[in-house]
């Protein structure tokens, strides 16, 4: 039954000031819209007069359809219990039935079979008290001195709202028996504040906490998979009506709370219904009406090995899009696949682009049971088919054609052939994506992460020595973030002035990358094409997002129905296959989970709150200066000024001196536009130079890191000394931040086993623990900031051997994942053959 139809069950008694409803969901839905009721948790007391006349075999309890949300056990005599509901159905035995019709003679007396009550939980300290007060209780009152004001968990003393609901035996079989009554209010009339009750504990329907449950057990939902569906109505509405959803907790809750009720029903099913059956029922009867299939096609297994019509391709957009794809795409995009989106290891192919906000938007996905030049290809000549026109006027026409081997069919957009779309395509090093671009885009470029992954595979094979490989990526990198060709011929000299200078072999000489003839160059050579260097990165982004988002092992309808928020019926595949269930957007998510987050901490990762704290440190060590510039300012090298964190695997680097001389040319090169701003610099040389507006500094932990995920912990003391020159009381400020630095320090102590704890640090007030932070300074320098690693406790078998027991730490910065490598896809199973150029398999590694 619908929501909509529960008010026509409703019989309202004006003079009791009460209702008769039916038995079922009715009665919960009066409770929740009541205007009394709507922000508030109730609480109840126990059911009188049911389980006794359960006990007598005069009536029974019955469950509304679908209710999982009770707990059942036996007692110790050996009879069935179980948790009372709202919404539970009364009905007669023979026995009752005959008591009635004694009743009904005028024989017998009518008997309550349910009386209950049920109260306002009163949380947010607003309603009015039994005593009187408003939020607490009033002087002299009995509960004033307990805890929480309550003398046991059923006390009702905290609000005078009740909820009397009861049944007599005489009125079961009438169509509304349950009679609800409201009584009281939650402030007095003629009180001028306001009610503003604050749920903290769960207090969804039990029809949503049903809907819950059985999404939880039938499909193994996770929260935020439960999440995205209990938002599924909320999709479109406005900031006010997400505000109040939240507000009434009825129908939504936060996700901490989510996930706390999960646990208790936290059982898993497979699906057996053959996922690429029920995708080719929803690829032509639902997303290709719609005009969101470009190209579909079933493999022909009886077709050459060089022939497109051998692969399993689905090339997948929408209108919007493909808007996109002509409002932005007309420079340049970028193109990457990734396997593991589904468990049939199939490759997901995402085609995006740069918007003028500088966020990449999805223009095309692409799911194939192999990643090679023809699957790669087809995706990008049907996006180019089937872009709009610039024609405002345009009505943008389309028709589907079939395949000539009539396995398939593709959209043809009409105006398509009015525009000239010829662009570049950012890849990584994958060969058969650049010979799939060769006869549908200008050309390809390499993204910059992909250069320098390339970069330290080369010297991996090179042999180049460990002390040499950070100084030779930091020139590089140096060179590579320059800007404008004119600095970039400036800086290639300095460069090979290096390289020759280091004592390595001539074949490292011979072939290390030249940085004019490298696709670097070429950026390099065209400054108009720098600000896309990182658009194939916008691809992994999207993909990792849609990962993280639905987690776990999906089959690849699983990811078809996510990509478009619907999901089918398929318990039965003949039957129910055509219905559709559909779930909230991924900007609904996102939404609710911006409001949710206004009330939380903010979160800061491990290590950034290693630079924040470091920064503070140095700001009590009195190592920041001005420079008498606005922006610029001064902060002390310190112990370690050519030691830099690896973003790798956290780990410190000290360079070598002489070759850290012929890397401050190319440093001071890239860093001239500010360092002419400051005409003395040369006579602070133990200082670095902070751009606080900027977040650039002199230092190598910036050149190496950059300030796209944070600035340098100078930059941050900077930051703090700045806000410092401000305030009225500076010992005071000090203070403070050596409070939060010590606390830093404290928390770092509590992962450690009792005997590794450094006591001082651990129990000792601020000022002991701040000395000893500044000796251990002294002695260890920035090392002291290293995270700790907890001791792994997942090893619970005696037997186990510790190597299978390794789990990796997630301290500090994600790290940068590599190219995913290629795999054979279980969707399509071919025989051993030579595999040719356009089909290799990628191998990299991780620098």
């Amino acid at each position: 039954m619908n929501n909509s139809n529960f008010e026509n069950f409703i019989e309202y008694n004006t003079a009791e000031n009460s209702v008769n409803v039916p038995f079922g969901r009715t009665a919960e839905y009066y409770l929740k819209n009541h205007p009394l009721l709507k922000n508030i948790r109730l609480k109840s007391q126990s059911q009188k007069k049911t389980p006794e006349l359960v006990k007598e075999g005069i009536i029974t309890i019955e469950r509304v359809e679908g209710a999982v949300d009770f707990i059942e056990w036996r007692t110790k005599t050996g009879q069935t219990k179980s948790t009372n509901r709202i919404d539970d159905i009364v009905k007669l035995t023979e026995k009752g039935e005959e008591l009635v019709k004694q009743i009904e003679a005028g024989v017998k007396k009518d008997k309550l079979c349910w009386s209950w009550v049920m109260y306002c939980a009163e949380d947010g300290n607003s309603c009015q008290y039994e005593c009187g007060g408003i939020g607490k209780c009033i002087e002299g009152c009995q509960n004033e001195a307990l805890p929480n004001n309550l003398k046991n968990y059923n006390d009702m003393h905290l609000c005078k709202v009740r909820i009397i609901s009861e049944v007599y035996l005489s009125k079961i079989d009438r169509p509304c028996p349950l009679k609800i009554k409201v009584l009281n209010s939650h402030l007095p009339s003629n009180v001028l504040t306001t009610h503003t009750p604050q749920i903290n504990r769960l207090s969804l329907t039990r029809q949503v906490r049903d809907n819950i449950i059985i999404n939880r057990r039938a499909d193994h939902k996770t929260t935020k998979n439960i999440k995205a569906k209990m938002l599924a109505s909320y999709n479109g509405a406005n900031e006010e009506d997400l505000r109040e959803a939240l507000r009434n907790q009825k129908e939504l809750c936060e996700d901490k709370k989510l996930y706390r009720f999960l646990v208790r029903d936290d059982r898993q099913t497979k699906e057996n219904a053959g996922p690429l059956t029920i995708l080719h029922y929803l690829v032509n009867e639902i997303l290709k009406p719609k005009g969101n299939v470009l190209y579909y096609q079933q493999p022909n297994l009886s077709s050459s090995e060089t022939s497109s019509e051998r692969f399993y391709q689905l090339t997948l957009s929408n209108q919007l899009w493909l808007k996109n794809a002509q409002r932005y795409g007309k420079y340049c995009i970028g193109v990457d696949s990734k396997y593991d989106l589904n468990s049939d290891l199939s490759p997901v192919l995402a085609v995006v682009s740069e918007n003028d906000a500088g966020f990449g938007t999805p223009l095309v996905f692409g799911l194939s049971n192999k990643e090679n030049n023809w699957t790669t290809s087809i995706a990008l000549k049907l996006l180019k088919n089937n872009i709009l026109c610039n024609d405002s006027n345009c009505e943008h026409k389309w028709y589907y054609e079939d395949l000539p081997n009539e396995k398939g069919f593709q959209r043809i957009t009409e105006c398509a052939k009015n525009h000239n779309w010829i662009l570049l395509v950012m890849i990584d090093k994958h060969r058969p994506t650049k010979i799939a671009t060769e006869n549908v885009v200008d050309r390809t470029i390499l993204c910059w992460f992909h250069i320098m992954q390339t970069f330290g595979e080369n010297l991996n094979n090179w042999k180049v020595p460990w002390p040499l490989r950070y100084p030779i990526a930091l020139a590089f990198k140096i060179v590579g973030r320059s800007r404008s060709i004119e600095l970039a011929k400036e800086l290639g000299p300095l460069y090979s002035e290096f390289i020759n200078s280091l004592d390595i072999t001539q074949e490292l000489k011979n072939r290390t990358p030249d940085i004019s003839k490298t696709d670097a160059g070429r950026i390099l050579e065209n400054p108009s094409i720098m600000h896309i260097m990182t658009t194939n990165n916008y691809t992994e982004r999207l993909n990792r997002t849609i990962e993280s988002q639905y987690s776990g092992t999906r089959t690849v309808v699983n990811f078809i129905e996510r990509l478009y928020g619907i999901q089918l019926l398929r318990e039965n595949l003949t039957d129910k296959c055509g219905n559709l269930r559909f779930e909230a957007g991924l900007a609904t998510i996102f939404d609710m989970q911006t409001i949710e987050q206004e009330s939380q901490a903010t979160h800061i990762a491990s290590d950034k709150l290693r630079r924040i704290n470091h920064g503070r440190l140095l700001f009590l060590l009195d190592y920041v200066k001005c420079t008498g510039i606005d922006d610029y300012f001064y902060v002390k090298k310190g112990n370690n000024p050519f030691a830099l964190e690896s973003p790798y695997n956290n780990e410190l680097i000290w360079l070598d001196k002489y070759n850290l001389n012929l890397l401050i040319l190319l440093h001071n090169k890239l860093m001239e536009q500010h360092l002419n701003k400051i005409p003395n610099y040369l006579e602070h040389s133990e200082y670095y130079l902070i751009n606080i507006k900027t977040g650039e500094c002199t230092c190598f932990d910036y050149v190496w890191n950059g300030p796209f995920r944070d600035v340098c912990k100078h930059c941050h003391a900077v930051s703090i000394f700045k806000e410092s020159i401000g305030v009225s009381d500076l010992l005071l400020f000090k203070q403070e931040v050596k409070k939060e630095l010590v606390q830093y320090f404290k928390n770092k102590q509590r992962v450690l086993p009792a005997e590794s704890k450094n006591l001082v640090i651990y129990n000792g007030n601020v000022e002991a623990a701040y000395s000893e932070i500044i000796d251990l300074y002294k002695t260890h320098g920035i090392s002291i900031f290293k995270s700790y690693s907890r001791p792994n406790e997942n090893n619970k078998d005696p037997f186990q051997p510790v190597k299978l027991d390794y789990h990796k730490g997630n301290n500090g910065a994600p790290l940068k994942s590599s190219a995913n490598p290629r795999k054979p896809s279980r969707i399509l199973k071919t025989t051993e053959r030579n595999i040719s150029p356009s089909e290799q398999t990628r191998s990299t590694k991780r620098i």
